[in-house]
């Protein structure tokens, strides 16, 4: 038997008999759309957690906060690695931006661009045995940015900018009104012509290269290819450009090409479907909803009802929906009283009673009783977990016992992991699995629900909307966040806080990067808070006496007589060790993570 069909079989017995089966899984190189912990760690974390083999390029060359990516070298680093791999899943973003954020932001010229996209098909070409599955966006358009993820124009025009595409989305859908002309007309004249001239320029160019990639995936260069529609609304520049590209794309098999909302999700969903397309038996899913919106929700962010947006990304995995017999995942979808949803920050996100969430809970707690494969996607809010919700799960003892929990962003991105982790549980270990459930835990429902909301109240210079943030790295605040995701593992998920370490990787508030170790290895914010406040007083105590006895000399006094010192109490001699640390790599094809090493660890 093959080493290909030896793991089927494998698979499948895991899915026939319920097991978790630690499989040697393909080789996957994996091509991110930016370093941020969502697209890039978290998304290995998860493949890693499922047995397969991650192949990125180096950190150093992938988009990031303050740094373009670097395509052609991305791509020298691709075609050198691609014969070590089963699959690969690539960012053409990545491949023919730069990243995410750098295609927003370029001045390429169209022919450096369609350059870039060639490569692929010679890529294809070169490995004709070698799966290639392929994730693009479709050029958001915000309501409002900040933080240098737009040109640097959108700080002041962004708002206007979007009114005039929504309006000329309406113009074009033959539905505006002459007053709506005139405000079109007035809003266009507000905005510097140069401005206007770049933002849809480069959104034509854009535009050329996803008809051009949809071509490649009409010709099955891609076994799969996903045009996801980054941050959207119904009324919008990419709402009209998804239209035309969705006649465009006429034709091709829905089992080649899908186009749906989100961006950050499809990394991981690509994994998964990787290894459906491995599986000689396709996953089923049922979906399950607490009273209220339910799937006719339409979430904040994106342009179409929830029910929608989870069917395509249950096609686009390579299963089919089920309302009969036990399917491979149940997604519990978490959905607001409303029809539409809102921050994770308001004040109304509190742990609170309510008949609708003990319902849903009841009907997760009997699939999981019944071994059912449970995989939550909190929606109720965008950028968070519902409080009343985690906090059933957690009075029940549900919080290791489901499948999967994921709360974060937008709707999209929430439902792409849900169904990513449901399809990858199976060939996952009892660790990996509780490791990928407290990362998530500890990201989505401690920091974006909860924690984020006091350290915008710390902070000295707040956003001043919804999208908006300094992008400046606080030491203090970060320090903080530490202490408080630490404390919080420790209490709720009874997890030793030395093994947890959070920053923030973009500098912004807007995510955070959790990692949960191994070993006991990381310091406590805590015990360095406390030795940072202790030195500090020290230092003040010192220099007040120096200038006391300055004062006294000048006056021709005697210095002052120093009250005898009490004998130091156990608190005050409490010795803090300071942990070092050094640079490893966090993966063996990743650039350098800071991890603390575990060698100084006292009883190690």
């Amino acid at each position: 038997m093959s080493k290909k069909w030896l793991k089927v079989a494998l698979m499948v017995t895991a899915i026939a008999t319920g097991t978790s089966i630690q499989v040697d899984a393909e080789t996957v190189l994996y091509v991110p759309q930016d370093d941020r912990p969502v697209s890039l760690q978290y998304t290995v974390d998860t493949a890693k957690a499922a047995g397969m083999t991650v192949l990125t390029p180096p950190q150093n060359l992938i988009s990031g906060k303050t740094y373009k990516g670097q395509a052609d070298q991305i791509w020298n680093w691709v075609e050198q690695n691609a014969g070590r791999a089963d699959v690969m899943v690539l960012s053409t973003d990545t491949l023919i931006y730069g990243g995410l954020v750098d295609s927003r932001k370029h001045n390429l010229p169209l022919s450096t661009l369609e350059n870039r996209l060639k490569r692929i098909e010679a890529l294809k070409a070169n490995h004709k045995n070698t799966r290639i599955y392929g994730f693009g966006t479709v050029m958001r358009s915000p309501r409002a940015s900040g933080g240098g993820t737009e040109p640097s124009y959108y700080a002041d025009y962004g708002p206007t900018i979007f009114q005039i595409a929504a309006l000329q989305d309406k113009l074009d859908a033959g539905t505006l009104t002459q007053a709506e002309t005139q405000k079109l007309m007035s809003l266009q004249a507000s905005v510097p012509i140069e401005y206007l001239q770049d933002w849809f320029s480069r959104r034509q160019k854009n535009m050329q290269v996803n008809k051009d990639l949809i071509d490649e995936a009409r010709n099955g260069v891609f076994s799969y290819f996903a045009l996801g529609h980054d941050d959207t609304s119904q009324l919008s520049q990419s709402a009209l450009e998804g239209r035309y590209l969705s006649q465009y794309s006429k034709g091709i098999p829905r089992t080649q090409y899908g186009s749906f909302p989100g961006a950050d999700q499809l990394g991981l969903l690509l994994m998964a479907r990787s290894r459906t397309d491995d599986s000689a038996e396709k996953p089923t899913f049922s979906v399950i909803y607490p009273l209220g919106g339910a799937g006719k929700t339409l979430p904040g962010y994106e342009d179409q009802t929830i029910d929608k947006t989870i069917a395509e990304h249950v096609e686009a995995v390579g299963g089919t929906m089920t309302t009969a017999g036990k399917p491979t995942v149940l997604l519990a979808v978490n959905t607001p009283l409303s029809t539409s949803t809102s921050e994770s920050e308001t004040f109304g996100n509190f742990p609170m009673i309510s008949q609708a969430t003990n319902a849903f809970v009841d009907r997760i707690q009997q699939a999981v009783d019944s071994g059912v494969n449970v995989s939550v996607a909190d929606i109720a809010y965008n950028n968070g977990a519902d409080n009343t919700l985690v906090s059933a799960m957690y009075k029940r003892d549900l919080l290791y016992k489901i499948g999967a929990y994921n709360g974060w962003n937008t709707a999209s991105n929430t439902v792409g992991y849900a169904v990513a982790q449901g399809v990858l549980l199976k060939t996952m270990s009892p660790e990996g699995h509780r490791k990928m459930l407290t990362q998530q835990y500890l990201d989505n429902w401690a920091y974006q629900a909860n924690i984020r909301k006091d350290i915008y109240r710390m902070q000295d210079s707040i956003r001043t909307d919804n999208v908006r943030y300094s992008g400046e790295l606080n030491e203090r605040l970060e320090s903080y966040l530490g202490e408080r995701i630490q404390d919080f593992a420790e209490k709720y998920l009874k997890v030793d806080p030395r093994t947890v370490k959070a920053t923030f990787p973009w500098g912004r508030l807007f995510e955070t990067d959790i990692t949960i170790y191994d070993k006991p290895v990381v310091p406590l914010e805590k015990e360095l808070r406390l030795k940072r406040e202790a030195e500090a007083k020290a230092k003040a105590e010192a220099e007040a006496k120096a200038k006391a006895e300055e004062a006294a000399k000048a006056n021709g006094q005697a210095a002052p007589a120093q009250p005898a010192q009490p004998a130091k109490t156990a608190a005050t001699q409490t010795t803090v060790s300071v942990i070092p640390i050094v640079k490893q790599p966090a993966t063996t094809s990743q650039g350098l993570r800071i991890v603390p090493t575990p060698a100084v660890v006292p009883g190690q």
